[in-house]
């Protein structure tokens, strides 16, 4: 399928845990431990860490409009230049997770900002490890930096940082560690997100590696921990398609093309994936059959229930075979039936019915075979019946048809009549190829009176 999702790009619900937990980056601390004025050069007290000091009053006025501007571009440039100038700086730490913050914000919508957000983060990480956003940030931006063929170097720092978050993630969304205005629920909801995030960042690292088992298996933990992601459902989709693992693929590509929640993909994306799915779905099973179902259920459901599967056509030919063979094997009377029918609607129909059926007695005893067996479909005209129509290999299905010369009397109606089990016998008159229907004059139905005598034909010669 020719639609292209950028792996682990932004998902809206992604975007949402960003604008959520935007501020949650640790720069409080700094703001708090700023003094009122320069102090270079102040010794500690005796017993005390050194406190933190400015060089001078210029890194005093850099650090004050840092931490008073909103615009992250103009922020980025005041830290480059409090960087430049100050390169080294008892505050380089919340210099840094400045830093991280604000090329966080950039990257959302400048693609230029993300290896650059990459890098910072990678330096935060070597004086705090388990810095959870530094480690979300890159499970985020690595994949869509490094595309579908990505440096061993950042394929690495991808699946280290994901691990890193999964791992920790349970220690850092504490309760306890809640940013002020954030509740205790949307905090819940951001860790889920974020390891959504985390575990679709190594399907990413794995499909890069070809190692689809562990692909998918990442893929149904980014679902299983946030429901709500659009694109991840369309990559998983295309994953297990590749693989031929179709109707998993298929409730998929259904989940993809239905949700329509926060975290969908957007609705031209979704039509032609609902498409697709409808093709693909058409294709595999061998008509629609259950698709309307299966699309009901995706639309509420990220993953399938256990067990779940759908029958191909070819499952189903098989299935139909094997019952077909069945029913050959313990009715003689329908294997005699089946033979004649697949000589009728062969190349060589005409002939075979001229030489073999026409005006003979069937089954006439052939093979044992005194009478065929069929449902009644239909008696016409209702009130006086000259015409009876039957199903013998399909009840619903209408292949024989039974021509009397008289109408039926009002007795015989007691049996014959539609959904009834019927047994007759008699002269093939005609046959019709497609639809097939093959054409009894003046039959016999045992224990029914009809008013015509049975017309006596000659012994079929049975292929």
């Amino acid at each position: 399928m020719d639609i292209c999702f950028r792996r682990a790009g932004m998902p809206l619900a992604a975007a949402g845990a960003l604008a959520l937990l935007a501020g949650w980056v640790a720069v409080a601390p700094a703001r708090a431990q700023q003094p009122a004025a320069p102090a270079a050069g102040q010794a500690p007290a005796a017993g005390q860490a050194p406190a933190k000091n400015y060089k001078d009053r210029g890194e005093y006025d850099l650090y004050s409009k840092v931490t008073q501007t909103t615009d992250p571009k103009a922020r980025l440039e005041l830290l480059n230049t409090w960087q430049d100038k100050y390169p080294q700086s008892d505050y380089a730490p919340e210099r840094l997770q400045y830093f991280v913050a604000t090329l966080a914000q950039l990257a959302q919508n400048d693609p230029a900002q993300r290896q650059a957000l990459l890098n910072k983060c990678q330096e935060l990480l070597k004086t705090d490890p388990k810095n959870a956003n530094a480690l979300y940030l890159i499970s985020f931006w690595g994949p869509a930096v490094g595309g579908n063929n990505p440096p061993p170097e950042l394929q690495s720092q991808v699946e280290s940082a994901a691990h890193a978050f999964i791992s920790g993630a349970d220690e850092a969304f504490a309760p306890a560690n809640a940013p002020k205005g954030i509740s205790a629920a949307d905090f819940e909801k951001a860790k889920k997100i974020r390891l959504g995030v985390a575990h679709n960042a190594l399907a990413w690292a794995a499909t890069a590696k070809k190692d689809n088992a562990t692909a998918e298996s990442e893929y149904k933990a980014s679902l299983t921990a946030n429901p709500d992601q659009g694109p991840v459902s369309a990559q998983y989709a295309k994953l297990l398609y590749d693989e031929k693992k179709i109707p998993e693929a298929l409730f998929q590509y259904a989940r993809a093309a239905q949700f329509d929640g926060p975290g969908a993909l957007p609705a031209a994306t979704r039509t032609q994936l609902l498409d697709f799915f409808n093709k693909a779905y058409k294709g595999y099973k061998g008509n629609s059959e259950g698709a309307d179902q299966l699309l009901a259920q995706a639309k509420t459901a990220a993953l399938p229930p256990n067990g779940f599967t759908i029958a191909s056509a070819s499952d189903a030919a098989k299935k139909e075979a094997a019952a077909m063979q069945s029913r050959i094997d313990s009715d003689p009377a329908f294997k005699l039936w089946y033979t004649i029918k697949s000589n009728l609607t062969g190349d060589q129909a005409d002939s075979f019915f001229t030489s073999s059926v026409k005006d003979a007695e069937i089954p006439g005893g052939a093979e044992g075979v005194k009478t065929f067996s069929g449902t009644v479909i239909s008696i016409d005209p209702p009130d006086k019946p000259t015409k009876v129509v039957l199903g013998v290999e399909d009840p619903a299905k209408a292949d024989a048809t039974l021509l009397f010369s008289q109408p039926l009397p009002a007795s015989a109606l007691d049996t014959i009549k539609v959904g009834a089990k019927l047994d007759f016998s008699g002269v093939a008159d005609s046959f019709n190829k497609d639809p097939y229907m093959l054409t009894f004059k003046d039959p016999t139905i045992p224990g029914v009176q009809t008013t015509a005598p049975p017309k006596k034909g000659r012994a079929a010669r049975h292929r």
